[in-house]
């Protein structure tokens, strides 16, 4: 072979080989997946609850091989309760970042906005947190919007019956915010009551930022309530809770899981959170099955901290956790990134035995909520901490 035939020769290998190379390159490049919650202000434990439970569940997922030979990566977007820029930090991630799915927070207000969205762009929303029902039950076919996550639908169900049912309460009284999710909650849970045989002896509502409930209590108070079912987050209930003690008021607070988001009972008071039952999905205290040990050692690992409480905002980091791990199996199953693709996989998942529960088949055509009343668990307040209530679980549902 002559020099120049040597030289064509080495120079088609080169070009071959670069392809080769640009294609491993191509192939290992990044799957990104959004999320646009609170990671700054007053909720920010919210929104570093989801990342790191996301976070956890990239390592697992990226330690094993990836998703069809490539990384998961995640993107954030710092966003707070406020529709229109969580449009906006949507698209951009889509422009940008060229995300596969979008992971919501805590507000369900931002996700309800970005319906027309996620829709337009058949980009699959994995929400771990948002509760308004609306999410989900969105009237759109194909529906792209999936929750691990409480449902308010449920929450009111499981709430209401807690009350009646386990607390004994006869008289209860409903404190809950005005926004759009405070009115579904005041809706929900007076229609439960009412399924029970109970009225509220009184209702009282607050908007978001107040901070001096004594005199919105002291109504409730009066009214002879037993006992005061509670729609709030973090920085309001935490008011409630002192107004209380200011009125010496020592009936029993069952509230929705909006209080868990924040540092509630720093800004509450230790002392005045002591018989406050949390509605909530997990918890990291009690006998834990070896996975969920080998996950709380895994999160000690990555974050530097060491006992079960320093994991705050838990159902964050489970819902993140097992919604990243959910979405994967979804993209495998798929054996594309493809919108249209990964949700109808995620209609169609097989079995993942996650942290909550084992998920079988947790999303069909008709239902995108994984989980159900029968997966919640009532926690209450002991010590600033969050720990499983005496009766986690409710009975079986009346006939």
């Amino acid at each position: 072979m002559n020099w120049s035939k040597r030289i064509n020769l080495l120079l088609v290998l080169l070009f071959f080989g670069l392809l080769v190379g640009c294609s491993q390159a191509a192939a290992g490049e990044p799957i990104k997946v959004g999320l646009i919650a609170p990671l700054s202000g007053p909720l920010a434990t919210s929104g570093e609850a989801i990342q790191r439970g996301m976070l956890l569940a990239m390592d697992e997922v990226n330690a094993g091989g990836g998703v069809l030979g490539r990384p998961l990566e995640l993107v954030t977007r710092d966003v707070q309760n406020d529709p229109a820029a969580g449009v906006a930090a949507l698209k951009e991630l889509v422009e940008q970042e060229e995300i596969v799915a979008v992971f919501g927070g805590i507000f369900s207000p931002v996700m309800v906005a970005q319906l027309d969205t996620i829709h337009q762009l058949h980009l699959p929303l994995i929400n771990p947190w948002g509760s308004m029902t609306t999410i989900t039950q969105n009237g759109r076919t194909p529906n792209y919007a999936f929750r691990v996550s409480v449902s308010d639908e449920q929450a009111d169900e499981f709430l209401a019956r807690y009350t009646v049912d386990v607390i004994g309460a006869r008289y209860p009284a409903i404190i809950a915010d005005t926004s759009d999710w405070g009115e579904a909650n005041l809706a929900g849970l007076t229609h439960w009551l009412a399924q029970l045989g109970v009225e509220p002896v009184s209702v009282a509502r607050f908007d978001q930022g107040d901070t001096d409930m004594t005199a919105k209590l002291k109504v409730l108070q009066d009214a002879g309530a037993d006992s005061l079912l509670m729609v709030a987050n973090t920085t309001e209930g935490a008011a409630i809770a002192r107004g209380r003690a200011i009125l010496g008021w020592g009936v029993p607070i069952i509230s929705h899981w909006g209080i868990s988001g924040g540092r509630f009972s720093e800004l509450a008071g230790v002392e005045n959170t002591g018989d406050i039952f949390t509605l909530q999905t997990y918890s990291f205290f009690g006998d834990l099955s070896p996975r969920a040990e080998e996950f709380l050692q895994a999160y000690h690992r990555r974050f530097g901290t060491r006992n079960p409480e320093d994991v705050q905002a838990p159902v964050g980091v489970v819902h993140g956790y097992d919604g990243v791990q959910l979405l994967a199996q979804a993209i495998r199953q798929a054996g594309t990134t493809a919108g249209p693709d990964v949700q109808a996989a995620l209609e169609h998942l097989q079995v993942y035995n996650g942290l909550v529960k084992e998920y079988n088949l947790p999303f069909n055509a008709q239902q995108h909520d994984a989980l159900l009343a029968a997966d919640y668990m009532m926690t209450v307040w002991q010590d600033g901490r969050l720990v499983p209530a005496p009766q986690p679980h409710l009975s079986p549902a009346r006939p």
